[in-house]
C-alpha cells in the first residue's frame, strides 16, 4: 500500500520546525537581504537584467524556453512582450512584485493562472481554475505504464485545500521570511491545483511573499538559484510536516539567490559604465556588451581569448591585441595565463578569482 501524500496527512497543513536550528538560518538570510536592499537602493539601479534572468529561469525549470530579447525589452521599454508565452511570464512576475501588499485570494491566484496560460492549448475550462486530481508522472511517452510520483488534491477537495493555503499565506508572520518561503512553497506544490504552471506560479508566490515580509519590491534571482540546485530543490517536496531538515538544506540555496542577484546587478552596472565611456572604440564596447551577456548566461567558460575577440570584433590579430591591451590598461579587463593560454575576464568584483 502506497504512503499517503502530504496533503492527505490528518495534520496537514500544520508544518513545524526546530526553532533552535532555524533561528540562526533565518537571521543570516535577513542579514544577506539587508545587503541586497542596500545595493537596490542605489540611484538609477536598472533591474531589467535581474527580472529577465528570473523569468527565463523560472520557465526553464519546467522546460519552457522563452525569448530573452522579448522578455528583456518588455522591462527596459515598459512594453508588453511580443509573444504570448513571454507575455504571461512577464505578467506573472509583475504581479508578484506589484501586488505583494494585497491579501492573497482565490481571485488573485486564478488571475495569475490565466495570465500565465494565455494562448496555451489547454481547454478553456481548465485555465484560471482549480482542476484537482493532477498527477505528476515519470516515464517515457511510449512506456506502457508511467510511474506516478505525486498526486495533487482531488477535484472535490482542491478548493478547500487552496482556501487553507490562502489563509496560511495571509496569516504568516513577517518575522520569518525564510520559513514562510519554504513552508508556503511546499504547501502550494503538494496541493498542485492547476492543470499546468504550478511550479512557475509557486515560485512567483515565494517572490511575492518575500516582498511582503521585507515590505518592499525585492527582485530576486530565486529560480536562477533553484535551477543551479535542482536536486535539492525537488527533494524538498519529499518532506513531512517537520520542515527542520528542509530549511537547513534550502537556506544556502536562498542565500545563493541573493548572491546571484548581487552579481547580476554588478554586471548591469558594468554594462552601464561601458555604454557611457567615451574612451572605448565602438567595437570594444560591442565586445564588452557581449561578454556581459555571456556572464548573465552563467559565464564565458574559460575566459575570452585573442581569437574570440578577433571573431567578435571582426578585426585582425594585431588590432585585437592592441584593443585588449587598451582594455587592460583602462582596468576594464583582467588577464590570466600566458602566450596561447592567455585569457581575459571582465574586471568585476570576482575578478580576483581569475587574476594572476
Amino acid at each position: 500500500m502506497k504512503e499517503p501524500y502530504l496533503w492527505q496527512d490528518a495534520d496537514f497543513p500544520h508544518f513545524y520546525c526546530n526553532e533552535a536550528v532555524v533561528e540562526p538560518l533565518e537571521a543570516a538570510f535577513k542579514e544577506n537581504m539587508k545587503l541586497l536592499t542596500k545595493a537596490l537602493s542605489r540611484k538609477n539601479t536598472d533591474l531589467a537584467d535581474v527580472l529577465t534572468e528570473e523569468i527565463l529561469a523560472n520557465s526553464e525549470i519546467e522546460g519552457v524556453l522563452l525569448d530573452r530579447e522579448s522578455v528583456s525589452s518588455s522591462f527596459m521599454n515598459n512594453l508588453s512582450a511580443l509573444k504570448e508565452p513571454e507575455q504571461g511570464a512577464v505578467a506573472l512576475t509583475r504581479t508578484a512584485l506589484h501586488s505583494f501588499q494585497e491579501a492573497l485570494s482565490h481571485e488573485r491566484l486564478l488571475a495569475m493562472h490565466r495570465e500565465l496560460m494565455n494562448g496555451s492549448d489547454f481547454p478553456a475550462e481548465s485555465v484560471g481554475a482549480y482542476v484537482g486530481d493532477m498527477k505528476i508522472v515519470r516515464g517515457h511517452r511510449l512506456d506502457r505504464e508511467y510511474e506516478v510520483v505525486h498526486e495533487g488534491a482531488g477535484k472535490d477537495e482542491v478548493h478547500d485545500k487552496m482556501s487553507e493555503f490562502i489563509e496560511c499565506y495571509n496569516n504568516a508572520s513577517t518575522r520569518s521570511p525564510l520559513v514562510n518561503a519554504i513552508r508556503g512553497h511546499i504547501h502550494f506544490e503538494t496541493i498542485h491545483p492547476f492543470c499546468d504552471g504550478n511550479g512557475r506560479i509557486g515560485r512567483s508566490l515565494i517572490l511575492m511573499g518575500l516582498c511582503r515580509d521585507f515590505g518592499q519590491e525585492t527582485p530576486l534571482a530565486l529560480s536562477r538559484s533553484f535551477r543551479s540546485h535542482l536536486k535539492i530543490y525537488y527533494n524538498q517536496f519529499q518532506t513531512g510536516l517537520d520542515l527542520t531538515e528542509e530549511i537547513k538544506v534550502m537556506a544556502p540555496v536562498f542565500n545563493h539567490a541573493i548572491a546571484e542577484t548581487m552579481r547580476i546587478l554588478e554586471l548591469t552596472e558594468f554594462r552601464t559604465r561601458v555604454a557611457a565611456s567615451v574612451h572605448l572604440h565602438p567595437r570594444q564596447r560591442k565586445v564588452l556588451h557581449r561578454l556581459v551577456d555571456y556572464e548573465l548566461r552563467d559565464g564565458f567558460k574559460g575566459g575570452m581569448s585573442n581569437a574570440n575577440y578577433k571573431k567578435m570584433a571582426k578585426v585582425e590579430s594585431r588590432t585585437a591585441l592592441r584593443d585588449l591591451n587598451d582594455l587592460l590598461e583602462m582596468g576594464v579587463l583582467v588577464k590570466t595565463g600566458k602566450l596561447k593560454g592567455t585569457r581575459y575576464h571582465l574586471h568585476t568584483s570576482d575578478a580576483d578569482s581569475h587574476a594572476e
